[in-house]
């Protein structure tokens, strides 16, 4: 395929890739997803790669010329430095943890009265099975997590000793 019928062919998906993205971008931004928009904005972005590729390929003398300009590295540099680090800083999910570890931490920092229910025992049966696992339990404490604490045992295995136990 020749320069000009690439040309003629990266404008146009550039634009039009970039109209969905940028459009879908900010329902996004807003927690607005009408209809299939965020598996749009997924799954078309790669016509916006596939066009911006082409259009470097069209323009690529023009587009080598930024490289010589320092303003136009300094944004180039400052985009390239976002990107990498938008993939080092972890997101609200890395910060969570998985799925299982949100639960188990819910369980884990349950008040015991709550996690008795929660396993099928009375605050009672759930205090004596614990004790016949050999923990050491009083008043004070109040979730299964300070009762691995003060007996200084893995908090997850506690807790899935619990849950075998019902």
């Amino acid at each position: 395929m020749d320069i000009a019928t690439l040309r003629r062919w990266a404008t146009p998906l550039t634009i039009g890739a970039f109209m969905l993205m940028s459009i879908t971008g900010i329902l996004m931004f807003f927690h607005i997803n009408p209809g299939i928009s965020k598996v749009a904005h997924e799954w078309l972005s790669w016509a916006m790669v596939i066009g911006v590729g082409l259009h470097l390929v069209t323009n690529w003398k023009m587009f080598a010329r930024y490289f010589s300009q320092k303003a136009a590295l300094g944004v180039i540099g400052l985009f390239a430095i976002l990107t990498v680090a938008s993939m080092l800083i972890p997101g609200e999910e890395e910060r969570r943890g998985p799925p299982g570890a949100q639960a188990s931490n819910v369980l884990m920092n349950a008040p015991l009265d709550k996690l008795a229910g929660i396993t099928g025992n009375t605050l009672e049966g759930l205090q004596a099975k614990l004790q016949a696992q050999g923990l050491k339990l009083d008043a004070t404490m109040v979730s299964l997590d300070e009762v691995a604490k003060q007996n200084q045992r893995n908090p997850v295995e506690v807790l899935n000793s619990v849950i075998a136990a019902k």
